[in-house]
């Protein structure tokens, strides 16, 4: 699994910009999409924030998975870790 640069780290906040925690690979940004408040995983997923970072890791099959995914409130943790979990 590859790991980002120091200083690239995805960083996932509440739409409020509180920080929620700070993901350097794949492995950890599924763990913050389990853990995290369902207000920050809509907050990027609605903002489009996982895919640039996801292509800057070099993860273009990942992205293009993302592309499709409906978002909304009740599905879209569980359809963002079926993706990253692939």
């Amino acid at each position: 699994m590859k790991d980002c640069l120091p200083g690239k780290e995805f960083v996932f906040k509440m739409p409020d910009g509180r920080l929620v925690g700070r993901a350097k690979n794949v492995s950890d940004l599924a763990n913050l999409i389990k853990s995290a408040p369902l207000d920050a995983v809509l907050y990027h997923a609605k903002g489009g924030h996982y895919a640039p970072w996801l292509s800057m890791l070099g993860e273009s099959a990942l992205v293009a998975k993302m592309r499709g995914l409906q978002i909304n409130d009740k599905t879209i943790r569980v359809a963002l870790l079926r993706v990253l979990r692939q």
